[in-house]
């Protein structure tokens, strides 16, 4: 009799633990509540962000740019072009190869002002889209755009006053510009060695001054006062000439020379000339 009992109660015991189990089972989530995770041609055909890298030429002549761009999605049959147009001209249309989740391509470009970058996506199924990645109507690098403006350097002078007394001329008031490259190869920085102003007589050089360099301006410009600047003259004789001339040394090697004025020797005195 008590074996007997103990038996029920054993299949008691066991029914209300199979009882238990497909309680917390029915607590899981149905199938339908699992989300599904999107294909790559589910996604919308677009870019999720890009990036346009130049490559500056031996000569300030173009650069090479090169396109890498995230695209939103990319499926079996999926191809990117990288364009880009000049005055609405086609000047470039680069096929694009996809690698580490990204398009890339290069084009070799003159140096011309007016680029518009862009990327014509397109998909097996026949949809395309164009998405400007750098243009004059949403600029993402201004200096790609305006290549020719951004390779450019130079420097200018310019004195507006200046007096001559026992042997010294004193630029009163004036100016100088030092324009660096605004294009330049991934990592490197151009910037101004040295900045000479001179004074010269025949093309000998009578006095000289090295200029103070802070940092140039977003624009990669140094804008220099000449305020305070002394030359020392040590013989004037009536009709001899007197040219202020900046020469400048650039890190890459550059140099650039501007003539800054003439001042003409007469009775003594030494006069600026105008224009």
């Amino acid at each position: 009799m008590k074996r007997t009992f103990l038996c029920i109660l054993t299949v008691i015991m066991v029914i209300l633990c199979l009882t238990m189990l497909l309680s917390f089972a029915g607590c899981g989530k149905k199938a339908e509540d699992t989300p599904t995770v999107p294909t790559g041609a589910d996604l919308p055909l677009n870019l999720a962000s890009w990036e346009l890298i130049p490559t500056t030429w031996s000569s300030p002549n173009g650069a090479t740019v090169t396109l890498s761009a995230v695209p939103t999605r990319y499926a079996d049959g999926d191809s990117a072009r990288f364009v880009v147009r000049l005055e609405g001209e086609e000047v470039a249309s680069v096929p694009c190869s996809f690698e580490n989740g990204c398009y890339t391509a290069s084009a070799d470009l003159n140096a011309e002002d007016g680029y518009c970058y862009y990327v014509v996506l397109a998909s097996d199924s026949g949809e395309s889209l164009e998405v400007a990645v750098n243009t004059p109507a949403d600029p993402t690098n201004e200096a790609l755009i305006n290549m020719a403006t951004a390779l450019n350097t130079f420097c200018n002078v310019m004195v507006d006053n200046s007096s001559f007394a026992n042997g010294t001329l004193s630029i009163t008031e004036g100016q100088a510009q030092i324009q660096l490259p605004r294009i330049t190869n991934p990592e490197e920085t151009v910037t101004c060695k040295d900045a000479i102003l001179s004074i010269q007589y025949n093309g000998e050089i009578l006095d000289k001054q090295t200029l103070k360099l802070g940092e140039p301006d977003d624009d990669r410009c140094y804008t220099l006062d000449l305020a305070g600047l002394n030359f020392s003259i040590p013989v004037t004789q009536d009709d001899q000439q007197i040219v202020l001339v900046l020469d400048v040394t650039l890190s890459d090697g550059q140099t650039l020379s501007a003539n800054g004025g003439t001042w003409y020797c007469s009775g003594g005195e030494l006069l600026l000339g105008v224009g």
